[in-house]
């Protein structure tokens, strides 16, 4: 199948959608399909168009570039745009499905979606982020990129942001469900801490506002404060907030205690959660949480929001805690922090319970919404081309003579 993904985000920024994208994009290519990403995401991890000129950086072999988009091979090819403007329109003759991948405005991929399922091409899209909380603006981007009305097949990431969707769509609207999923081997033990070892506590995020890594420091500081034992954490990740986060730890005197480590190899990641006792998500906008699912499935418990993507993967009392306020996630912590026996169970629940979110489900998941969409496509392909015969039938008979007059 010749399946095209479009998203404003995409590598080598690295993000939830980011992620998916790009493992649901390879992982295509490998079953045999034929897969193109095409992005408005620049070529560098800074915001820079390196266009592929030989120079400094070195040929890169097979890239082909003009003024409005460059193009690069592979198993999945990638067309990076700077905007939904340039370059030429996607063709029902070339492409068989168009799956686009969305967040609350998506200058990109929303109008080139809208767009192709007006030309009759077969249209997914996915939504990756949770809409409540943003006023009036998920909707009028969906209306005023043409979205809104246009004939697609609408799904996201969770049933909680499913329902948020549902809300701001045309009465009846299906939303179904097509949850990300996740890699991930579980650790090959447990540890067991000693009374004076500290517990260890673990985040991955993006230093950005919406991921809340603030109010992260906030809550680890009442936890030390309210527990009897030592705690640390590890925050992964990097971003515009990397100095205000490392200037409020120090502020609240938690520089023994935080350590940020910036970016690291996804497989240093994996290497920071086996070492781990706890996964925190402070996350409250969190459509799904592939952060979060890796953890749980490498062996943490984890410790998110309420009215989250986390439901999930996360059952409240066996693979973590859900609380509904920061002051409740103190709660929780410091109750896991001082209960070894709990922590313990849940860890051990979790790494040796297998997730759901494989990707051997999730591939199968989009196959059978990508059949059902293109077979509704071609109903209603049938069902016009019968109208236009029949308006063909009408318009042809001869004048004066009515219909069923021999």
């Amino acid at each position: 199948m010749r399946v095209v993904h479009l998203s404003d985000h995409y590598l080598p920024t690295l993000g939830g959608i980011e992620t998916h994208v790009g493992a649901l994009a390879q992982r295509q290519a490998h079953a045999g399909d034929d897969v193109t990403v095409l992005t408005s995401t620049p070529t560098t991890a800074d915001g820079r168009w390196d266009r592929g000129r030989p120079g400094p950086r070195g040929d890169r072999p097979g890239v082909r570039w003009d003024d409005r988009e460059r193009v690069e091979p592979g198993p999945v090819r990638v067309v990076r745009r700077r905007s939904a403007l340039d370059g030429p329109t996607l063709h029902p003759d070339r492409v068989d499905l168009v799956h686009a991948h969305v967040s609350v405005v998506s200058t990109f991929a929303a109008p080139l979606a809208a767009a192709a399922a007006h030309d009759g091409i077969p249209t997914v899209v996915t939504v990756h982020s949770l809409w409540d909380g943003t006023g009036p603006t998920a909707r009028l981007a969906a209306a005023l990129t043409g979205l809104r009305r246009a004939p697609v097949t609408w799904t996201a990431v969770s049933e909680v942001a499913a329902e948020q969707v549902r809300r701001r769509l045309p009465a009846g609207t299906e939303v179904a469900v097509l949850p990300n999923a996740v890699s991930v081997a579980p650790r090959a033990a447990t540890p067991v801490r000693g009374d004076d070892e500290p517990v260890r506590l673990v985040s991955t995020m993006r230093l950005a506002r919406r991921k809340r890594p603030e109010a992260l420091l906030d809550v680890v500081a009442q936890v030390c404060e309210r527990s009897t034992r030592p705690v640390t954490l590890t925050l992964v990740g990097d971003g515009p907030l990397r100095r205000r986060v490392e200037a409020r730890a120090t502020r609240l005197g938690l520089d023994d205690v935080v350590t940020v480590t910036g970016r690291l190899a996804p497989g240093e990641v994996q290497r920071r959660l086996a070492e781990a006792d706890v996964y925190v998500a402070p996350a409250v906008l969190e459509s799904f949480g592939l952060a979060p699912l890796e953890a749980r499935c490498v062996g943490l418990p984890v410790v998110g929001r309420t009215g989250t993507g986390l439901a999930e993967f996360v059952v409240d009392g066996r693979h973590g805690l859900l609380v509904p306020s920061d002051a409740a996630m103190v709660d929780a912590l410091v109750r896991l922090v001082e209960d070894p026996a709990l922590r313990h169970r849940m860890a051990e629940h979790d790494r040796t319970t297998p997730s759901a979110h494989t990707w051997e489900a999730a591939l199968a998941r989009h196959e059978a919404t990508y059949a059902a969409t293109r077979a509704r496509r071609a109903t209603r392909a049938a069902g016009r081309s019968g109208e236009e015969a029949r308006s063909d039938r009408r318009t042809t008979r001869a004048p004066g003579r009515r219909a069923g007059t021999p």
